[in-house]
């Protein structure tokens, strides 16, 4: 069958560059928002959300010396006796993101932080109820450049899709996308059709076996149906396969399962069509072996017929979940992404499912931003929502379906923070105007706290020079008060 899809987003879509144009509904920060707890028996207590003050972690280069990429994107982990918070310093694009990260550690619960060895990789991750703890540590891109790859004229009627292809070639992609921004070209690719060395299906762990001190490193086995992999050329670019690590929080289900979501690559299968399609998809993966093997449970596929979703969006990718007490599970979804579209925020989605994530909901927007959701519950019965860019939010239920939210607290403006850099830009791109990557992480410290660790690319040093930092607040859940 004939699959080949060449498309350039930015032709299909209307381009918008809001980056120049701040947003301007929501105005001012808060540092607490009070709302009402509703108890089993139907009374309501009153619930207070609370931030502190942020808490340094590391300052790096200043926002003119390095706009995006280093510096950002922390990830934190709770080992139990101390958090750790893992921080990328190298670029942000397919070829890096293996590069070693700088680690830290407090012991107080965020209140201090020091420097520790990056070996401490190792010691990050979940602890399983097994007594191990599983860890995904991301991966560079491999490349590509020496591989052989048929010319255009070769897609022909008797073309063979199905044909797996031999070791040092490609065989032609089931579809071609555009970014627009850098000019990159991406090549999708059903990791059935490449060869065996590029078809496997598993996510580099590093375990570190119950009573034992030594980690080691191990693949996991993925059921993921249409497993698609992309490569990336152009724009700096010279065809790199895109790694498949997950970029979820893994997480522990009712059933002692472990879950963790991901996303396909810049265009993937479809699924039920068996066609290519230029979104993303979001992804939930499910083990009852300790990880290691993981089955494709849940799949989420963009609806691209403009009949309820926006055009201006790349499609699911980040997202995050959590296990309700009624026994549903809340789905968040990322659309927003910019160098697909041109447009540097757009809605994210809620879908629920009832059935152990068998069956979900029609996704329906629940803010009109939404980059990186990330959910974490506390031992209280309450369960934390933060998401951003522009702005970084925190929400919180307190039902037992997920279904209802308290506002959110406006822990950073969504509106033009570019006043507080060093030197005012003259052109006011998102990242200058932000001054942030808006891609804050949650990690739960007590029984009603959580710490969310962020970015903050206009944050002072110790002679007034504003850094691109890393920095961490404690969230406190109070009742009746």
């Amino acid at each position: 069958m004939k699959r080949l899809c060449i498309t350039t987003l930015a032709l299909l879509l209307q381009i918008t560059l809001w980056g120049s144009n701040p947003v301007n509904y929501i105005v001012e920060e808060t540092t607490e928002v009070v709302s009402q707890y509703t108890n089993k028996d139907g009374t309501k207590t009153p619930i207070k959300i609370s931030i502190s003050d942020p808490t340094l972690i590391v300052q790096g280069m200043t926002f003119e010396e390095n706009a995006w990429g280093k510096y950002q994107f922390p990830i934190p982990y709770n080992l139990g006796d101390r958090i750790l918070v893992a921080v990328h310093v190298d670029k942000d694009d397919v070829s890096s993101f293996g590069s070693p990260n700088r680690w830290f550690e407090s012991r107080d619960k965020g209140l201090s932080w020091k420097e520790i060895p990056h070996t401490s990789a190792s010691e990050a991750g979940t602890l399983l109820k097994n007594g191990d703890r599983l860890y995904f540590p991301p991966e560079s891109g491999i490349s590509l450049a020496n591989y052989k790859m048929p010319p255009q004229s070769t897609n022909t009627p008797d073309y063979d899709w199905q044909k797996q292809a031999e070791e040092g070639t490609l065989p032609l992609p089931d579809g071609i996308t555009s970014w627009w921004l850098n000019g990159v070209v991406i090549r999708a690719y059903n990791a059935d059709r490449l060869p065996p060395s590029l078809a496997k299906k598993e996510w580099l762990a590093i375990r570190t076996p119950a009573g034992k001190k030594e980690a080691v490193k191990e693949y996991a086995k993925l059921d993921w149906q249409y497993l698609t992999r992309v490569v990336h050329n152009g724009g700096g670019f010279k065809y790199v396969l895109k790694p498949i690590f997950p970029q979820g929080v893994l997480k522990h289900a009712p059933d002692g399962s472990i879950w963790i979501s991901s996303f396909s690559g810049e265009g993937h299968i479809n699924p039920a069509t068996k066609r290519y399609s230029p979104y993303y998809s979001a992804e939930i993966f499910r083990s009852d072996d300790f990880g290691y093997n993981f089955k494709q449970i849940a799949h989420m596929e963009y609806e691209a017929d403009g009949k309820e979703y926006p055009y201006d969006t790349g499609g699911f990718s980040d997202s995050d979940f959590e296990f309700m007490p009624d026994g549903s599970i809340v789905w968040f979804l990322r659309t927003q992404w910019f160098h697909y579209t041109g447009i540097e925020w757009s809605p994210m989605y809620m879908s629920r499912s009832t059935d152990m994530g068998k069956t979900w909901s029609k996704p329906k927007k629940f803010a009109d931003v939404g980059v990186l959701p990330r959910l974490c519950k506390l031992k209280c019965g309450i369960t934390i929502l933060c998401y951003a860019r522009p702005g970084t939010y925190i929400q919180a239920t307190t039902d037992d379906t997920g279904l209802n939210w308290t506002p959110p607290l406006v822990m950073m403006t969504p509106n033009d923070r570019s006043h507080l850099a060093n030197k005012q830009p003259n052109i006011k791109s998102f990242a200058s105007w932000a001054g942030s990557c808006n891609n804050p992480k949650l990690v739960p410290i007590s029984d009603n706290q959580a710490l969310i660790v962020y970015s903050d690319f206009y944050y002072p040093d110790a002679k007034g020079i504003k850094r691109k930092s890393i920095l961490c607040r404690q969230i406190t859940i109070t009742k009746g008060e």
